[in-house]
C-alpha cells in the first residue's frame, strides 16, 4: 500500500520541525521565552541581559533593604495595611471594570473611574494615618512615608522579576521607569515640609501634571497597548497608585 506524496511530505516537515525544536531545545538548555534575538541567526542567553536588568531594578532592592534594616521598629504596620487594602480595592475595581469592557481607551468613563479609585486611595492613606498622641513619634508622616515606600519598592521588585525573564522587551522599560521613581525621586516628608510659597504650589502642580499625564488612560492604553493588559492592570495601575500617594501626602 503506498502513501500520498502529501502526507508523506507533511510527515518528512513534521519530522525536521520537531527535530529542529529539539536540537534548539538542547542547545538553549531553558524555555526559548527567556532568550531575546536581536536578529534571526543570532540569540542573546538570559545570562547576559540580566545584569543590565538587575542594575535598573537595584535602587527598589537597594531602597527596601535600607529601610527594611534601618526603619523596620518605626513602620507603621496598621497604617500600611490599610494602605495595601486600599490600593488593592482601587485596582480591583477597574479591573473588573476592564474585564467587563466597561473601560475603552481614552473615554470619559476611563478618567472618572481610575479618578475615583485614586481618590478612594488618597483618601484612605490620610485617614488611616495615626496622630503624634497614639504613635508618641514626632515625625508621623516620615515614618507613614516610608513604610509605604518599603510596600512600593517591594512590590515592584516582586512585579519585574518574573517580568524581566518572561518579556525582556516589556520588564526592562518598565522597571528602568518605576524604579527610579519609587526609590529616589518620590520626595520625603522632610523635603515637603521645605516647601513654602512659590515652590510649594510649583511643585505640587508638577507632581499633580506628572500623575495625569501617566495615567493608564493617558499614557498606555491606546498608545502602546491596544487593552488594558494584565500588566497594566496587575503591574502599572498599583504602582502608580502608590506613586500617586508618596508624592500627594
Amino acid at each position: 500500500m503506498s502513501i500520498h506524496p502529501h502526507y508523506a511530505d507533511f510527515t518528512r516537515c513534521l519530522e525536521h520541525l520537531i527535530r529542529s525544536i529539539s536540537n534548539l531545545h538542547e542547545r538553549l538548555h531553558h524555555s526559548v521565552t527567556q532568550y531575546t534575538m536581536p536578529s534571526p541567526s543570532k540569540f542573546v542567553s538570559h545570562g547576559e541581559y540580566i545584569f543590565p536588568a538587575l542594575l535598573v531594578s537595584l535602587p527598589m532592592i537597594i531602597r527596601a533593604s535600607a529601610l527594611a534594616l534601618r526603619d523596620l521598629k518605626r513602620f507603621q504596620f496598621a497604617y500600611a495595611g490599610a494602605v495595601v487594602l486600599a490600593v488593592f480595592v482601587a485596582s480591583l475595581t477597574i479591573s473588573l471594570l476592564a474585564h467587563l469592557e466597561a473601560l475603552q481607551d481614552r473615554s470619559w468613563l476611563a478618567y472618572a473611574v481610575f479618578c475615583s479609585a485614586y481618590f478612594f486611595a488618597f483618601a484612605v492613606s490620610r485617614w488611616a494615618q495615626p496622630s503624634v498622641s497614639k504613635v508618641g513619634s514626632t515625625d508621623v508622616q516620615q515614618e507613614c512615608q516610608n513604610s509605604i515606600r518599603f510596600v512600593a519598592c517591594l512590590y515592584g521588585v516582586y512585579c519585574h522579576a518574573p517580568l524581566l525573564l518572561a518579556n525582556y522587551s516589556l520588564g526592562f522599560p518598565s522597571a528602568t521607569f518605576w524604579s527610579p521613581m519609587l526609590a529616589v525621586l518620590a520626595p520625603t516628608s522632610l523635603q515637603m515640609k521645605r516647601r513654602i510659597g512659590v515652590t510649594a504650589f510649583i511643585s505640587t502642580s508638577f507632581e499633580v501634571l506628572f500623575l495625569a499625564v501617566t495615567l493608564p488612560p493617558f499614557l498606555l492604553v491606546g498608545r502602546i497597548f491596544e487593552q488594558y493588559t494584565p500588566y497594566v492592570l496587575y503591574c502599572y495601575t498599583p504602582l502608580h497608585l502608590f506613586l500617586a500617594i508618596l508624592l500627594l501626602r
